[in-house]
């Protein structure tokens, strides 16, 4: 599978699948190390969805929508568009084509630009109607990162903020408190109309996390029972992952005609 790996003059350093468009290192610098997991399993082949990293999840998210879930955008071949002269900067497009309009009837492009600084990670998501007839689109970047114990990292702040449990009713939704969040066993929880900004603290690792024009934010670990019912994740990978995703999910987006929409996740290495 065709792979670009950016390498900056600052020593960061991060690797995208051009199947997908796909995420799978992140590496600030030697001495911080991977941030990004992957599962050791994951095949690496055609039109097989990688297990990790940060799978572009369009156009639906999970099973809201009637097509295949998280999309098709993530088992499809991305175009390299261009790399920028000092490597920070990677642009990847995907537009529609015959496979894609026996999946999805509709004409679009797709952009991913990755960006890196010393601190950070920048991803944008570009949406375009490319066609004369609206349509409507869920998703996501479902970025899983790497943590020393999931169980023992915390995320703040979603007091305040309405969430669903996935496995009940949707209307089944709850306003989560003012701890922050810590998790025991699997999870699988949307946080709708999320705060922009988040911060995972792994040990003396903090990350914040910000996003733009994506509505909600996910959280999901498997757990010991789920990661053994995944045939790409090792029995006990669970717990060294954990994936807090930009989304829209049961809101989705409308683009008419002509109507371009555009999301970021950025990721920064922060002192708190």
């Amino acid at each position: 599978m065709n792979k670009t790996t950016l390498k900056t003059p600052f020593g960061a350093t991060a690797t995208i699948y051009h199947q997908g468009a796909h995420i799978t290192s992140w590496i600030p610098s030697p001495e911080l190390g991977e941030q990004i997991f992957v599962a050791k399993g994951s095949e690496f082949a055609p039109g097989k969805a990688i297990r990790g990293g940060v799978p572009v999840c369009f156009p639906q998210f999970a099973a809201f929508g009637s097509g295949a879930k998280h999309g098709f955008a993530r088992n499809i071949e991305w175009r390299l568009s261009g790399i920028n002269n000092d490597q920070t900067e990677a642009v990847f497009t995907l537009s529609d084509n015959e496979q894609t309009r026996a999946l999805w009837p509709h004409a679009f492009e797709l952009t991913l630009t990755v960006h890196l600084t010393p601190t950070q990670l920048t991803m944008t998501l570009g949406v375009a109607n490319t066609g004369d007839q609206r349509f409507d689109f869920s998703g996501a970047l479902h970025t899983y990162f790497a943590v020393s114990d999931y169980t023992a990292v915390n995320i703040r702040s979603f007091e305040g903020t309405t969430y669903w449990d996935n496995g009940t009713e949707l209307s089944h939704r709850y306003v989560a408190n003012s701890e922050p969040l810590q998790l025991a066993g699997a999870f699988d929880r949307v946080y709708f109309d999320a705060p922009d900004s988040l911060k995972l603290t792994d040990g003396p690792v903090i990350k914040r996390i910000t996003k733009t024009g994506f509505t909600d934010v996910v959280v999901w670990n498997p757990g010991e029972q789920g990661a053994k019912g995944l045939r790409d994740m090792g029995d006990d990978e669970y717990l060294t992952m954990l994936c807090i995703e930009a989304a829209i999910v049961d809101k989705p987006k409308t683009l008419l005609a002509g109507e371009s929409w555009q999301g970021v996740q950025a990721l920064t290495l922060t002192n708190g």
